[in-house]
């Protein structure tokens, strides 16, 4: 009787639960999210995303959307859409040779092999980008595999070896399937070298004087041969090359001796009467309006770039596609073509340029639309202070001008005033509004110019708000190997405009190259673009500025020369210290340098190598310039003061060797770069150094891979004088004045994420906690303040040793999701992270860079200067205005109870 009353209400509990299982799951979850508001997306934030210089391109006009299929040498495979060049989707493959993209064929299906023996073979949606089929292919003969020939014909994979001087090897797949379509074909080529080409399915290639074309497809062997003499102007020996056709064209053919275009067809060669118009142009044959057509583009020095087009059949030009554009394009390559085959020469040509930017471009020369793909691999980025406007500039002038009377004083008060009344009559609703100037310092300093150096020596300026290009310049002679940027002077001392210097080498000789321009405008200034006769070892910045403001460009080369820039600042260099880094060495220098009456002189000081024989620099890393002590030390529980070490000559060297015993080693290694006193030294054993290390205050932290327990970690040190001062307050540090030693904090975390970049949160006044940006692996950057990162962190802390803010030890750091600065904006290989100051004490602009690029603020102790977005102006000033009314309201009616109360 009892189951029998119990039973129903169980079955009805069972069901009651099932019914509210959905409602238990979401309730469950919103515990369990970190999210922000909709309306915050994009606000302070911004990203751009990149697929880095095309290398194959295709036109997919199989799907409903028109795209460009693109595949890059970044080992990227995209979808750009074809009417704005933006990102459709995207797919990054693995980097160095396992990524690399061998072929790209785009019909209903897209097409790629990848890798570098083994290959995968790939099937792609055009349309969505998702992954169809794919099936890996290795090749026994891995000595030949290098250069290796893909293309697709028929729906059918073909595969080509090239034994030179030997035979071909040529192997068909089943381009879904992967089964071989038959055994693998060797056919006889002693003729063929390394200069050949393939214009599927024809491998040409030129052999004593004579150019041979072989049918890789065909069942019986087809065999093309042409004299040289026949073609061009032969004196001897052979001694020029040849080139495929560029832009998918349509018949096969080539150019030789980049004058003449031969074509392939009807199992013969034949000779365009229409030779290049220059031995640089680009060429293609395509079809258009129901003809072939020779399209041809160029480079014309000074003027633009000429795109030309001749009809094959007749040689006559065809006038739509004559045009000569201003818009400079350097050494531009046709990269696809895809042309109206009815009526009227309507086309659209997407061209590479070497500063790696891409157009799509009409038959007239017309931009459609362009890419800077260059931003895809920045190797520098310096943030550069925008000017004030022009009122404020007066201002500053006129305070700046200390000499003359009271009245001159006075008639440059009213000057001011004057225009302050002219422009505010200016903006008056009846008068017509004056079109502000983007370009001018905001209230908190947070709009700024983002000066980026890119791989291919193109320098971009950047709006850091909108991520909008304002200007670049293009050097093609620059290495950007080991380049330097250096702010020389802000913009903030009116009527001096900014002067940024950028130091390099020279492409050919190796010497040093300096590039020296405005930052705000792009323009050359100064030093311009100035070629050196040495190398240079070292370049920095004078820290005194001259009469003009101008900070001066310290150079040292080779031969322990010094060249200073401007000249007439020579006299102000005095007892200045630079050091010197061999990566390869771990070899570390220093110098001194002084002004002698006639020239700067430096001299080596000391000379220390680190990590002994077959060592090798993995990280350096120096304090950032300008950066100001926090505070002098840290309150302990017993009311004592724990001063820091502050020294701002420290240097931080990771150095990675080799050891018979423990394979692997990395020691961390403190030093003064004035000195080359050794601090302190930290080893690990059976450790890999991953090359990434940072220093601000009296902290230093670096990563290291651990072999021995296989994870990633990161050690941090702390210094410290103790808790007796050694300087009076305000007594200036010098590296020669004493000779102790400080205490050294050290201690190392887990890290359960591999990182790529790693950078430390900057503020004006340094006021604001230290924050930890690191850029992992994953797309992630995370914030992680430095009080998990504390090297005095204790794992039992006695009750002396509990300290307010320092938290027990824990040996794995926490990765929370809210930590993350980029929330679900996901980077794709990110490289470098770049910080910088604004205004606002409590904001620092953080830009992380690599495949894609992403720009946002981070408030290390949140924004305790700022208002939020949604505070209540409205009540505020209701609550004031009623507080205003009550007290002269309860004023009054005091003053007549006093009058009552003294008629009484």
């Amino acid at each position: 009787m009892l189951s029998n009353y119990l039973k129903p209400s169980f079955l009805g509990l069972l069901k009651f639960l099932n019914s509210m299982n959905w409602f238990i799951v979401f309730f469950s979850l919103i515990n369990l999210s970190v999210c922000i508001y909709e309306d915050q997306i994009g606000k302070f934030d911004w990203r751009q995303t990149y697929v880095g210089r095309i290398k194959f391109a295709q036109f997919d006009t199989v799907s409903t959307a028109k795209k460009i299929i693109v595949a890059t040498e970044e080992n990227v495979l995209a979808a750009l859409h074809l009417k704005t060049g933006e990102v459709v989707w995207r797919h990054v493959f693995e980097t160095a040779s396992a990524g690399n993209i061998q072929l790209l064929h785009v019909s209903d299906k897209v097409v790629t092999v990848t890798g570098a023996n083994p290959y995968l073979v790939r099937g792609w949606n055009s349309g969505t980008g998702v992954l169809l089929w794919e099936w890996s292919m290795t090749l026994n003969d891995d000595e030949h595999s290098e250069f290796s020939e893909w293309w697709v014909q028929n729906n059918v994979l073909v595969h080509m070896v090239p034994v030179f001087g030997s035979h071909l090897e040529v192997t068909m797949y089943n381009v879904m399937k992967g089964y071989n379509k038959g055994s693998t074909s060797k056919l006889q080529a002693t003729w063929s070298n390394e200069g050949c080409v393939l214009t599927p399915p024809y491998y040409t290639c030129a052999s004593s004087n004579v150019v041979v074309s072989l049918d890789l497809t065909s069942k019986a062997l087809q065999l093309i041969t042409k004299p040289l003499s026949d073609l061009v102007n032969v004196n001897g020996v052979f001694e020029g090359s040849l080139r495929p056709l560029d832009g998918n064209s349509t018949v096969p053919g080539f150019i030789i001796d980049d004058q003449r275009v031969v074509l392939i067809r009807g199992n013969k060669h034949e000779v365009l009467g229409v030779k290049l118009a220059d031995r640089s142009a680009s060429a293609t044959i395509v079809e258009s309006a129901n003809e072939l057509v020779l399209l041809q583009t160029w480079n014309v020095d000074g003027k633009g770039f000429r795109i030309s087009a001749n009809s094959i059949e007749t040689g006559n030009e065809v006038s739509e596609f004559q045009c000569l554009s201003p818009k400079q394009i350097s050494e531009p390559e046709l990269l696809t073509v895809m042309c109206s085959k009815r009526g009227q020469h309507i086309c659209r040509l997407l061209v590479n340029s070497a500063d790696d930017a891409v157009y799509l471009l009409e038959q007239n020369g017309q931009v459609v639309w362009n890419r800077e793909e260059a931003l895809a691999n920045v190797v520098a980025a310096e943030f550069v202070e925008l000017p004030v406007s022009e009122t404020d500039a007066a201002i500053e002038m006129e305070f700046d001008q200390k000499e003359g009377s009271v009245w001159a004083a006075f008639v440059r008060r009213l000057h001011t005033q004057y225009q302050q009344l002219a422009a505010l009559l200016a903006g008056w609703p009846d008068a017509a509004p004056a079109a502000p100037d983007p370009l001018v310092r905001d209230y908190f300093n947070l709009h700024k110019i983002i000066v980026l150096v890119t791989d291919v020596g193109k320098i971009f300026g950047m709006d850091n708000l909108s991520g909008k290009l304002l200007w670049s310049h293009y050097e093609p002679a620059l290495d950007t190997e080991a380049v330097a940027v250096f702010a020389r002077r802000s913009a903030r001392h009116a009527p001096h405009s900014a002067v940024l210097t950028v130091v390099g080498k020279h492409e050919e000789t190796g010497n040093g190259f300096i590039i020296t321009l405005n930052p705000i405008r792009g323009t050359l200034v100064a030093e311009r673009a100035l070629r050196l006769d040495s190398r240079l070892l070292q370049a920095t910045v004078l820290h005194v500025p001259d009469n003009e403001k101008l900070h001066a460009l310290l150079l040292l080369d080779e031969e322990e020369n010094v060249q200073v820039f401007p000249g007439s600042a020579a006299p102000l260099v005095e007892n200045i210290y630079m050091y010197v880094a061999e990566r390869e060495t771990a070899n570390i220098q220093g110098y001194a340098l002084k002004y002698d009456g006639k020239s700067v002189v430096a001299w080596r000081t000391w000379s220390v190598r680190l990590g002994g024989g077959g060592a090798r620099l993995a990280a350096l890393a120096a304090r950032p310039r300008g950066e100001r002590s926090r505070s002098p030390g840290r309150a302990l529980p017993d009311r004592s003061v724990l001063y820091k070490y502050a020294n701002p000559n420290l240097l931080l060297a990771v150095v990675d060797a080799a050891d018979p015993v423990h394979k692997d080693v990395v020691t961390a290694v403190v030093l003064d770069a004035a000195s080359g006193a050794i601090i302190t030294a930290a080893t690990h054993r059976r450790a890999r150094a991953m090359g990434l290390a940072v220093h601000a205050d009296n902290f230093f932290a670096y990563l290291y891979r651990s072999d021995k327990h296989r994870r990633l970690e990161i050690a941090t040190i702390e210094l410290y004088e103790g808790k007796q001062r050694w300087l009076p307050a305000g007594a200036a540090f010098s590296s020669f004045a004493g000779a102790r030693s400080p205490g050294v904090q050290r201690q190392a975390y887990i890290l359960p994420a591999p990182a790529a970049a790693v950078a430390v949160t900057v503020t004006e006044r340094s006021l604001t906690d230290k924050h930890l940006l690191l850029a992992l692996t994953s797309g992630v950057i995370m914030e992680l303040p430095w009080a998990l990162l504390e090297p005095r962190r204790a794992a039992a802390p006695s009750a002396e040793q509990r300290e307010e803010g320092l938290l027990p030890y824990a040996p794995e750091l926490p990765l929370p999701p809210d930590a993350a600065a980029n929330y679900n904006r996901t980077l794709r290989r990110p490289r470098a992270l770049h910080a910088a100051a604004s205004g606002l004490e409590s904001t620092c602009l953080v830009l992380a860079t690599g495949l894609d690029m992403f720009y946002t603020r981070v408030a290390p102790s949140k924004t305790f200067d700022l208002l939020k977005d949604d505070f209540e102006y409205y009540l505020i000033v209701i609550v004031l205005f009623g507080f205003l009314v009550s007290t002269f309201t309860t004023k009054v009616i005091a003053s007549w109870k006093n009058a009552k109360l003294a008629w009484k």
